[in-house]
């Protein structure tokens, strides 16, 4: 890519890079360059090569063949590590924390690289340091309580202090806000404007392509360890980014939505918190149906749906399922009834991360497994498992490979997949795509309109507007904890569910 208003030295400049593992070539001639002050986005789906390319960078990864210039130096690629990045001014900021929780933000930020006076650590200048750059991100964070008491916004804002310290030039932020909020988020783009107007570069590698037009100056794509395409973002729109990344024209993003309904089989009556998050809820979900649930942050979406599932305190209203009121039962028993929740954060809600892939996709069906009562048929659990996944097209090498191993489209098939093995009736499913690529959201998307087909019922909250409009039979609005409006057909429009989202009356 020619940069014609920018010709000085690229920060990073990387040619035909090839890196091979084992049987694997997970980078094939891979080009990437990054400028001062400048955020580029690298994307692809997963498995693209992105954050092989990425710690080729830092020297986590030593490339195969290739040429490495860092600020127009040449680097030798044989002595290349992390020591030697980090001494040139490279950093990465990871969307999973590296933190001591019961260290404080002080310590946390300086660890390892304490200031010392006289031979002892000197924690007034740390406290100084540390004040200087939260004054140059411009946020309020309190560095001396232990960081398991921060928020997860606040958490970041340490681990992105901490690559700070050593005014580093070139950033990889490595899905930085998967697990932020859309408040969060912006606040992590007006960090970005100041990091460039310091001159630093930033990789920025996300699923989510709307940050890359919100955030990004430009792009490179990767798919299959292979460079696609560079540019600049104001010369591609949204379905020409996606087009290159799948590879293919984007057309049907969502498949047809089921038309063919039957009989409610979800209702809830004057539902409503203990702790007043959300009151007086009324909502209806049909078997072959799609409902979705709009709503700012905060709303009470994700309270809602936990509440259906029984994981929520209720002060009053029912839940009703197959027309019984299962609001005084467990979990368990709600389960037996027939729901099953995907919930928003798959690895710790979803998932049993130090299991294998057989064991989390029979958990809620164990006792279809049973051999006399007692005993477990771990042949009919194997069997029940593969060819639960292979359905699904799950990508993995064997049943025992722990599911942390997986890619986040493939943990969330396995999430789906457990609740399809156990027969449930009714999905609850809370932001189902979230943190995984475009190829996999296809076919999430596709799933659930088979789920629809076999006349189970979604209930689906979602942040994504394009996704409800495109997924949902009906969608009920959520405004401060009330739904405010239910829209379907001609009214199933982005200006009419925006309206709604802001408190207005939804016409």
């Amino acid at each position: 890519m020619e940069n014609t208003k920018n010709v000085e030295t690229p920060l990073i400049e990387i040619k035909n890079c090839t890196m091979e593992f084992p049987g694997v070539k997970a980078l094939d001639n891979v080009n990437f360059t990054l400028r001062s002050g400048e955020c580029h986005a690298l994307v692809g789906e997963n498995g693209a090569g992105k954050s092989t390319l990425s710690k080729c960078i830092t020297g986590e990864n030593r490339m195969t063949s290739g040429e490495l210039y860092v600020k127009g130096e040449p680097i030798k690629i044989a002595s290349w590590g992390i020591h030697e990045s980090q001494k040139r001014g490279i950093d990465i900021v990871h969307q999973e924390f590296t933190l001591m929780n019961d260290m404080t933000g002080v310590e946390n930020i300086f660890v390892g690289r304490y200031l010392r006076k006289n031979g002892f650590i000197d924690w007034k200048a740390m406290d100084k340091k540390a004040a200087e750059l939260m004054e140059m991100l411009q946020v309020d964070v309190d560095l001396k309580v232990p960081v398991k008491r921060l928020r997860t916004a606040e958490k970041q804002i340490v681990q992105l202090a901490k690559a700070l310290l050593d005014e580093p030039q070139i950033l990889i932020f490595d899905e930085l806000t998967a697990v932020l909020q859309e408040k969060d988020i912006n606040n992590i783009y007006r960090i970005i404007d100041i990091l460039k107007k310091k001159g630093i570069g930033i990789i920025y590698i996300s699923h989510r392509l709307n940050e890359v037009f919100d955030c990004c100056d430009s792009y490179t794509v990767l798919c299959d360890g292979r460079y696609i395409d560079s540019g600049f973002v104001k010369d591609i729109d949204h379905d020409g980014l996606v087009s290159k990344i799948i590879g293919r024209e984007l057309t049907n993003i969502y498949p047809p939505v089921n038309t063919e309904l039957g009989d409610v089989v979800l209702e809830t009556v004057d539902l409503t918190a203990k702790n007043n998050m959300f009151r007086d809820i009324n909502i209806k979900v049909r078997a072959g149906e799609v409902v979705g649930i709009a709503g700012l942050v905060g709303t009470g979406k994700t309270e809602l749906i936990q509440a259906i599932y029984g994981n929520y305190p209720v002060s009053k209203g029912e839940v009703r399922v197959n027309g019984k009121d299962v609001n005084r039962e467990s979990t368990n028993k709600r389960i037996r009834n027939g729901l099953g929740l995907v919930p928003d954060e798959r690895r710790t809600l979803g998932l049993i991360t130090k299991f294998n892939i057989n064991e989390n996709t029979i958990l809620p069906s164990l006792n279809k497994f049973r051999k006399m009562g007692i005993f477990q048929d771990h042949q009919k659990e194997l069997k029940a498992a593969y060819d639960t996944n292979e359905k699904l097209k799950l990508k993995y090498e064997s049943l025992w490979n722990p599911v942390s191993k997986l890619s986040g489209g493939n943990q969330q098939k396995i999430v789906i997949a457990k609740w399809i093995l156990r027969d449930t009736e009714i999905f609850l499913m809370d932001e189902p795509t979230r943190g995984i690529d475009i190829g996999a959201k296809f076919e999430i998307y596709n799933l659930i309109h088979e789920l629809t087909k076999q006349n189970k019922a979604v209930l689906l909250v979602s942040p994504e507007m394009d996704e409800l409009i495109g997924l949902a039979n009906r969608i009920y609005i959520m405004y401060e904890g009330s739904i405010m409006d239910e829209v379907e057909g001609e009214r199933k429009t982005q200006e009419v569910i925006i309206n709604s989202l802001l408190g207005g009356s939804g016409k």
